[in-house]
């Protein structure tokens, strides 16, 4: 029993770090004991491109200190890669089959972690949008800005221009020039 819940523990864990680079179709653990199947995780993603973005950034990692090599597989119909016999209880082989023996995992844990990574997508995506979005703004803002000091620039440098002038003239009604002053005049 102790040993079905590290599985279905590691089971969990790889599910939902798969499922960051998009939706998996299936994640089949290999049951099997021979050389050339034992520890083979099987991972199917509905994209290519998800799976290939999974291969790039998964090989060369570690798990537990063991080195991970991920390849693409052959396998493109799991149903036919799969053991019947196995999957009825009665293979003859046992683990040295050549057969793809998948180790069982609860419908009810994978249809949970299928919900729990769908959720998570949204979320990254929503995330995603929002910095698209607050960059946005602050890129905006940021134009705005210069915006701003260029018509500052360019209004301060019209007022000094116009500060080494003299400063304007009013006409009286007999259309004599005076000059204009902030004091008012007494008459």
């Amino acid at each position: 029993e102790e040993q079905m819940e590290d599985f279905l523990c590691f089971y969990e864990e790889w599910y939902m770090e798969l499922s960051k680079f998009g939706r998996l179709e299936g994640l089949f653990i290999a049951d099997n004991v021979g050389d050339h199947m034992i520890g083979h995780t099987y991972a199917k993603f509905r994209d290519e491109e998800e799976a290939t973005d999974c291969l790039q950034v998964m090989h060369g990692r570690y798990y537990s200190g063991r080195l991970i090599l991920a390849e693409y597989s052959p396998v493109t119909d799991f149903r036919e890669a799969r053991c019947r016999d196995f999957d009825e209880d009665n293979c003859q082989r046992g683990g040295y089959c050549n057969f793809l023996h998948v180790k069982p995992v609860p419908f009810p844990l994978m249809q949970s972690l299928d919900e729990d990574s769908e959720l998570d997508r949204r979320a990254e995506t929503a995330r995603k949008e929002s910095e698209e979005r607050s960059s946005s703004r602050k890129k905006r803002r940021r134009e705005d800005r210069g915006d701003r000091e260029r018509d500052s620039h360019h209004h301060h440098g019209h007022h000094r221009s116009r500060s080494n002038e003299r400063p304007p003239r009013d006409y009286d009604d007999r259309g004599d020039r005076h000059h204009r002053s902030s004091r008012s005049r007494r008459d």
